[in-house]
């Protein structure tokens, strides 16, 4: 399937265990631990992997020029992949359930 300009549509990813799947239409993300974890935006060509695997994939995957991404030290996550491991949510309330 392709949008109104002829572009593929993207497929939502699945939610995060725990998440309320109603809260997939939320394009906000919250880190649970804001204070350690940083978003940057990806600038260049250089080589940088996600420090995550795919479901069902033996490698890691390119973090590519101007896709945002969170990192900690030597760890750098894509947001599809710190959604799964739980880096970051769309659950707005997430500071209450600590």
């Amino acid at each position: 399937m392709s949008d109104d300009e002829g572009r593929p549509e993207t497929p939502e990813p699945e939610p995060a265990a725990g998440e309320d799947p109603g809260q997939q239409d939320e394009m906000r993300l919250y880190l649970h631990e804001g204070d350690s974890w940083d978003a940057a935006v990806k600038h260049g060509w250089e080589k940088e992997y996600c420090y995550a695997k795919n479901p069902g994939e033996d490698f890691f995957h390119l973090i590519l020029s101007g896709e945002i991404y969170v990192h900690k030290g030597n760890e750098k996550f894509c947001l599809n992949c710190a959604l799964r491991h739980g880096v970051v949510t769309r659950d707005r309330l997430h500071w209450q359930h600590h």
